[in-house]
């Protein structure tokens, strides 16, 4: 009798023991598949990541995803150069239509939107940096400037852009009419 009760004890131990590693097992598995639905979760958001996170701030100013209204101005900029005007590109400081930066043009028409979540002054220089990487390349050189048909003595890192103003920027040859004002469309 007592051969019979160890073996009953054995086959219980046996069990136990069994049951227990097959909880480990379980418990196991449990983990490896959070650990890999998690792995899988950040490889997915690392993957969808747009171009505008790719995107690096140019002159304190960033490529957001979205348009903020928290500060809103326009601007008009014709360029020159021998006296002829250049047209000014449609989208710079626009990626791919998944960010936009800050200070941008939509048209070729020379108006510039000023878009940004915080109020600050915005100078010609950052537009033209943000021409620059969002765009083709602008003229080059030391220009003239005239705000509103008059000539300051300010450069491109100086010169503040203003709400409505009509900006000229000259490369050498002055032309035959300076512009001195822009008829914004009502909306702007």
């Amino acid at each position: 009798m007592a051969r019979k009760t160890k073996k009953k004890s054995e086959k219980i131990d046996y069990e136990k023991e069994r049951r227990k590693d097959k909880n480990t097992i379980i418990a196991i598995s449990i983990i490896a598949a959070i650990v890999a639905t998690l792995a899988v979760a950040s490889y997915e958001l690392n993957k969808t990541q747009t171009d505008s996170d790719k995107v690096s701030m140019i002159d304190d100013i960033k490529c957001d995803k979205s348009q903020s209204s928290n500060f809103h101005m326009n601007a008009h900029v014709d360029v020159f150069v021998g006296g002829r005007l250049q047209e000014i590109p449609a989208e710079i400081g626009i990626i791919n239509n998944t960010c936009r930066y800050w200070i941008y043009t939509q048209d070729a028409s020379g108006i510039m939107h000023i878009d940004s979540p915080i109020v600050k002054q915005f100078t010609l220089s950052q537009f033209f940096d943000v021409w620059k990487a969002t765009s083709s390349v602008p003229p080059i050189g030391t220009p003239a400037i005239y705000i509103n048909g008059q000539e300051t003595s300010s450069t491109l890192n100086e010169t503040v852009i203003k709400p409505h103003d009509e900006i000229a920027i000259v490369y050498g040859i002055k032309p035959a009419v300076m512009p001195s004002l822009y008829q914004f469309p009502p909306s702007l």
